[in-house]
């Protein structure tokens, strides 16, 4: 008996020149979790759009319970039953979170009208099936990007489908949301759902995956079975040779390090509850909480994008308002979660994007923009972050993941600054580019520079920072400096199971 869901046949596609998929052939189980794995441009994404139907290729078909595609639309495929969770979120900001779940209205009419009540409690229904404590009336611009990640997914999930697609699901998750969706995705797959689930978390496939597709360069290399595989094994296979990671033990920051950055009494209502917290030059810094405790809202609130109080210090100077403006012009840098909504001209070129911040530096005296420098500047960047696009031209839309964040992180540094706020450096990056920037954002406080790094991914800070900061119920509780950063005591104090006091600066 056949129990393949969807076979992929001899696929291939090419834009111009660049081949994006060559000859990919491979199947997936019915009842599985099937990851596909890859390096930023191995073809993943283009892939992924001939499977919904948004990109036909030139050559090879796609096969779904023995029925090959008659035709590439979005609205065919989803009459076949496939239904795609985009990395890119797709919300609607200006509706409630049920009409967010059950976009089409025309379920819930009664008489001309719809029926508000069982709108809710459909809504209601959903949320509970993530143990969401949400109102379903909720408006989806006040939710986190998390929240609003896994209220895409619940959309998903209730629609009637054959193949649900998830294209990186848990990059803007807290861990106990993604031990969360992936619990429930188990049991999909357990009860004879076909999930197609594209991470760069290695740990999280092997731990939740049954098989693992490796791609590179637009080929298909291998499927692993998920139980036997182990973590070198795919990073080699997907980056086609030995992967060296930056994991060599380093001499902590100096202690006696200029002070770059003090902020004490911090309150933003709601988010943010008098945070302490002081920067040295030439140390990374890390911010950790599980959601809800206001880790991700410290970077944000510092950079004047929240409505603050408190006193901020930036190299001894007073900063009297907290505007993006003033801590720019105090020399504070600051890359957003978010590189789509907020940070970057995801449709102008890459010299408009990294230019930008100091666009006055290419400016005549009568406002013309001297286009040609501009463009000179981006490309220095360009090579210095080893970005990969056609010229200095080409969008950041037209660009892998991986290279949109090393573009988002060049803007974010074009004016040089000496403090650098960083939410999320390397969301959903492969473990190649995100080695890359971590080499970048190391070398940056070499040269004297002072990085506070906010992440959801402990693993990420622990091989970067020389302190991490952990922050519970919107306050920090304690620190742990490189000698003694422990995931499991970090994860302790996150959690809540080990009040600890904190001074800011000083590990606990």
């Amino acid at each position: 008996m056949n129990d393949s869901s969807l076979k992929i046949e001899n696929v291939s596609k090419s834009y111009g020149a660049v081949r994006a998929l060559q000859d990919v052939s491979f199947s997936v189980r019915r009842g599985t979790i099937h990851a596909v794995l890859g390096e930023n441009g191995a073809g993943k994404s283009t892939l992924m759009k001939v499977i919904k139907g948004e990109v036909m290729p030139d050559s090879g078909r796609i096969v779904l319970d023995g029925q090959a595609y008659e035709r590439y639309e979005p609205a065919y495929t989803r009459r076949l039953g496939v239904i795609m969770v985009h990395q890119e979120l797709a919300v609607f900001d200006n509706l409630s979170v049920a009409e967010n779940i059950f976009p089409d209205m025309r379920r819930f009419l009664r008489g001309g009208m719809i029926d508000a009540e069982r709108l809710r409690a459909e809504a209601r229904r959903a949320l509970a099936s993530f143990d969401f404590d949400l109102h379903p009336d909720t408006l989806m611009a006040g939710l986190t990007l998390g929240q609003k990640q896994l209220i895409e997914i619940l959309r998903a999930l209730n629609q009637p489908r054959k193949l649900l697609i998830l294209d990186e699901p848990t990059s803007g998750l807290s861990t106990a949301e993604s031990d969360r969706l992936m619990r429930i995705l188990r049991k999909l797959a357990d009860g004879g759902e076909t999930i197609l689930f594209i991470s760069h978390r290695i740990p999280e496939i092997l731990g939740a995956c049954d098989e693992v597709s490796v791609l590179r360069d637009g080929r298909y290399i291998e499927t692993f079975d998920c139980r036997r595989a182990t973590e070198a094994e795919l990073v080699n296979r997907m980056a086609g040779r030995e992967l060296v990671q930056d994991t060599a033990v380093r001499a902590a920051a100096p202690a006696n390090g200029e002070p770059m950055l003090e902020v004490r009494g911090l309150r933003v209502p709601g988010r943010l509850d008098d945070l302490s917290l002081a920067l040295r030059a030439g140390e990374v810094v890390g911010l950790f909480g599980l959601e809800g405790s206001g880790s991700s809202e410290v970077a944000p609130a510092l950079f004047g994008l929240h409505v603050a109080t408190g006193s901020l210090q930036v190299r001894g100077k007073n900063v009297p308002r907290l505007l993006p403006h003033a801590l720019r012009r105090h020399g504070v840098g600051f890359v957003n979660t978010n590189r789509k909504e907020a940070g970057l001209f995801m449709r102008s070129s890459i010299a408009v994007n990294v230019s930008a911040p100091v666009l006055s530096n290419f400016s005549g005296f009568v406002g013309w923009l001297r286009c040609r420098q501009a463009a000179d500047f981006a490309r220095g960047y360009m090579q210095r972050f080893s970005i990969k696009a056609s010229s200095v031209e080409a969008p950041p839309s037209a660009l892998s993941g991986g290279n949109q964040q090393k573009v988002m992180l060049a803007a974010a540094l074009a004016d040089d600054p000496q403090v650098v706020l960083i939410n999320e450096p390397t969301r959903g990056v492969d473990v190649a580019a995100k080695a890359d920037i971590h080499r970048h954002l190391r070398s940056l406080a070499r040269d004297g520079k002072s990085l506070l790094v906010m992440s959801s991914e402990l693993p990420e800070l622990l091989a970067l920072c020389d302190r991490i900061v952990v922050m519970r119920s919107r306050r920090i509780v304690g620190e742990c400096a490189l000698a003694q950063m422990d995931a499991e005591h970090i994860m302790t104090l996150a959690a809540g199971r080990a009040p600890v006091a904190h001074e800011p600066g000083v590990a606990a």
